[in-house]
C-alpha cells in the first residue's frame, strides 16, 4: 500500500529514539471500527537536551471523498498530534493557532507558559484512504523552561507531505448524499416525486384477478 508521508531533514546530533522508543498512541488498528493504522512513525531525539522530534501518518479507508468531510478530518489530524507529542511531554497538551503552524502547551495552562513544543499537520490521499499526518517538536514539560530555542522547530517548519495523491471519487451513494444535504428544498420535492411514482409504477404492475366467466 503506497501512502503519503511527511518528509523532513532532522537537526544534526538527533539519533533515532530506540530503544527508548516513543511509544505511539494507540488508534484502534485495522480491526476496529475505522480501520485506522499507522503508517509512518519516526522519533528522533537530541541526548543532550531531550528534544524529540515525531513524524506520524495515520490512514483511514473512505468509500469516497468530498469536501464537507474536512473539517472533521482536520480535527482528527489535530487530536492524533496532541497524543502524539503527550507522549513526550508527559501531560495532555492542547494546540495553540499560530502564524503557519500550532504552539502546543500543557493543558489549560496560560498563554504565557513556556511551550512545549509546535506542530504542523497534513492531510493526504492514498488510493482508498484519507491519510492524516503530523511533524512535531516537543520536549518533557520539566525541560520545556530551560530550552527557549528548540533546534527541531526548524525541522517541522519545513516539513513537508510527499506521496499525496487526488482524493477518491465520491460515488453515487456519498454524491448523493451531500447533495440532499446541500439541497434540502430539492430533496423534499424530488422525494416526493419518485414516492409519488413509485405508487403509480406499484398500481399499473399490480395483479389483477381474473375474471371468472
Amino acid at each position: 500500500m503506497f501512502v503519503p508521508s511527511v518528509a523532513t531533514e532532522p537537526p544534526t546530533g538527533f539519533i533515532d529514539a530506540a530503544p527508548d522508543r516513543v511509544s505511539q498512541p494507540s488508534i484502534g488498528g485495522r480491526d476496529s471500527p475505522s480501520g485506522s493504522m499507522f503508517t509512518q512513525w519516526d522519533a528522533s531525539r537530541s541526548p543532550v537536551t531531550r528534544q524529540t522530534l515525531l513524524l506520524g501518518c495515520v490512514a483511514t479507508p473512505i468509500p469516497g471523498w468530498v469536501d464537507d468531510m474536512r473539517p472533521t478530518v482536520e480535527a482528527r489530524t489535530v487530536s492524533l498530534l496532541n497524543a502524539s507529542a503527550e507522549r513526550v511531554v508527559g501531560v495532555p497538551v492542547e494546540t495553540r493557532v499560530a502564524a503557519g503552524h500550532f504552539t502546543l502547551r500543557p493543558v489549560g495552562a496560560a498563554e504565557s507558559a513556556a511551550s512545549v513544543g509546535i506542530g504542523r499537520t497534513f492531510v493526504g490521499f492514498g488510493e482508498h484512504d484519507v491519510v492524516t499526518c503530523f511533524a512535531a517538536c516537543v520536549v518533557p514539560k520539566a525541560a520545556a523552561p530551560a530550552t527557549v530555542s528548540r533546534t527541531c522547530d526548524a525541522s517541522v517548519l519545513a516539513a513537508r507531505l510527499v506521496g499525496d495523491r487526488a482524493p477518491p471519487p465520491s460515488g453515487v451513494v456519498l454524491g448523493a448524499l451531500t447533495w440532499a444535504v446541500h439541497h434540502p428544498g430539492a430533496t423534499v420535492t424530488w422525494g416526493g416525486f419518485l414516492t409519488f411514482a413509485l405508487g403509480v409504477v406499484a398500481v399499473v404492475s399490480r395483479r389483477r384477478p381474473r375474471s371468472r366467466i
